[in-house]
């Protein structure tokens, strides 16, 4: 039994996506009601980015569950009152490594991009549902 249990840490150790896109999926439905409720905050202007900067980090209060992780942080970047793109880290990495993020977004430029990410690299970017996307990288 412990050479299959360690049989198997070790796979997972060189074969890692499909445990990553699982637990990105389990993150996703578990959470999704509760990133909504941000993004529901960030639209009324009670949810604002850090020193009245018009776009960047915004650091959630301790009253909201962990919805973004690596500080529970989110970006967020508005265009104008009605196009705004509010980013959820899934695996935040802060060096050369990229990060995953789960992407809110009502700005039909940014709509654009993610489409044109989706097209030169399906296996790590996609739409989830209208206005949510799934990137890597930048």
């Amino acid at each position: 039994m412990k050479v299959l249990v360690f049989s198997i840490l070790f796979f997972l150790t060189f074969k890692h996506a499909p445990v990553n896109r699982l637990i990105e999926r389990a993150d996703w439905f578990i959470l999704y009601d509760r990133r909504m409720a941000v993004v529901d905050k960030v639209k009324r202007k009670e949810l604002r980015p850090h020193r009245g900067s018009k776009n960047g980090i915004c650091e959630l209060p301790y009253e909201f569950p962990v919805v973004s992780n690596g500080g529970n942080d989110i970006s967020v970047w508005e265009s104008d009152e009605e196009r705004m793109t509010i980013s959820f880290w899934i695996f935040r990495n802060y060096f050369e490594a990229p990060s995953t993020r789960l992407m809110y977004t009502t700005d039909e430029k940014r709509i654009e991009e993610f489409e044109k990410r989706i097209s030169r690299d399906a296996d790590n970017n996609w739409k989830i549902e209208e206005n949510w996307y799934r990137t890597l990288g930048d």
